[in-house]
């Protein structure tokens, strides 16, 4: 990992641009992540929906190739591409055979600089997200999630979903759209991260070429927030056969490192494999619920931790209880159980080092985010330097705070 990291090269551009190259020599394919601030953070209330739209219309052809032609010359040259915006970040992936990379990357550059967003594309994008958020609650798990940010979040930008929210989403105009695009595909606010077989040299002057002309301007930057949940009980009945409740409280931002690796291997020892203690007590012990786990959710300010299941309605209230005592019990973590969470933790991470795709995913994030690129390299020492001491001084500052519950429950119950 660390011969990795010394070769990885930082450029940063005049107009602001940063660019991260690392070469594998024998990689065989080479992966080009374009990662920008940009989604739910910074959309206001009448915006919600607009960078996930932005992003699914952007792969949809260029002013001169059509969704069509543009897709099929990817797929051409054996590539794919992806886009996709998240909370608080969007991304562009493209990944293909090293042979083909400079080909590719002529189709890339051609795609950020001058996308078709054609108004049928926009419109055609506009009714798949509207199904997409109707179908989120036929997923019974994803209708509880839900239910619970609204919950704990409110009129936040986090409380809605990242594909936004139907209402907004139907009066998004093609110039919205496009404003949209030259508001957040700025130089200065963009990091994009190749890894693979390449000659640097050539791919310096490549990029200097075709994105040193592009023109900065002035954007938002991230920044953390006061924010208090507002701890909602949501319980709604529906047409479903499956009972699930999420139940969560107040967590550290992804800037607090030293709260998030605690949490990480707290959230992991709670609920995060099959000998947790959510997966042994709740099902193995009492049989209550046929599927049972925890996780942490770090966003930039505001965050949560949550414990979900799966259950039969007449044992709602005993779950709620259970999975709140299994939050208080974590202050009793033991030395041994961390260490073991220490290792299940850092091999479900490490593995992330094993793709070139990964790889210029989190090293491109990391960077956007203000946290560095190296970020990822330092995770396995942050890790093994976390003290039980410091783990529960940390977990005592956040315990308990802001409980919130969402849960979607059967309308066929029997009376």
């Amino acid at each position: 990992m660390n011969e990795l990291q010394q070769q990885v090269e930082k450029v940063r551009l005049k107009n602001g641009l940063t660019l991260l190259f690392l070469s594998i020599p024998d990689s065989l394919l080479c992966s080009i992540h374009l990662c920008l601030a940009m989604g739910n953070l910074f959309e206001n209330e009448k915006e919600r929906g607009l960078s996930a739209l932005l992003q699914e219309a952007f792969v949809k052809g260029t002013l001169t190739k059509d969704a069509i032609t543009f897709n099929r010359e990817i797929e051409s040259l054996g590539a794919s591409i992806e886009s996709s915006s998240n909370s608080f970040v969007g991304k562009i992936a493209i990944e293909g055979p090293n042979e083909q990379i400079f080909a590719i990357l002529a189709l890339f550059f051609e795609l950020i600089k001058s996308p078709a967003l054609r108004k049928e594309e926009i419109e055609k994008e506009k009714r798949f997200l509207i199904e997409q958020l109707a179908a989120l609650d036929d997923d019974p798990l994803k209708a509880a999630l839900l239910r619970f940010k609204k919950g704990f979040y409110g009129t936040h930008p986090y409380g809605s979903s990242t594909l936004g929210e139907p209402d907004c989403l139907k009066t998004f105009t093609e110039k919205k759209v496009l404003d949209w695009h030259r508001r957040w595909y700025v130089p200065n606010n963009m990091v994009i991260a190749v890894v693979g077989n390449f000659d640097l040299s050539k791919m310096k002057d490549v990029f200097l070429h075709q994105m040193g002309d592009l023109i900065p301007q002035e954007i938002k930057s991230f920044k953390e927030e006061n924010f208090y949940p507002l701890s909602l009980r949501i319980v709604e009945q529906k047409d479903i056969q499956d009972n699930w409740m999420v139940i969560g409280y107040r967590a550290p931002s992804l800037f607090d490192v030293r709260g998030r690796i605690a949490f990480e291997l707290l959230s992991n020892c709670l609920g995060g494999s099959m000998y947790s203690r959510l997966f042994l007590k709740v099902r193995e012990e009492l049989g209550l619920s046929y599927q049972v786990g925890s996780v942490y959710v770090p966003f930039i300010g505001p965050s949560f931790i949550c414990a979900y299941a799966g259950f039969s309605y007449p044992h709602f209230e005993e779950i709620v209880q259970i999975l709140r005592k299994e939050f208080h019990n974590l202050m009793f973590m033991n030395s041994i159980e961390l260490e073991e969470t220490k290792n299940y933790t850092l091999g479900m991470y490490l593995s992330r080092f094993e793709t070139v795709y990964s790889l210029s995913s989190m090293i491109s994030f990391f960077e956007r985010i203000g946290l560095g690129w190296d970020f990822p390299f330092k995770y396995q020492e942050l890790i093994q330097s976390m003290s039980l001491e410091e783990a529960l001084s940390i977990y005592n500052k956040y315990e308990g705070e802001g409980e919130t519950l969402g849960a979607v429950v059967s309308s066929r119950l029997e009376k």
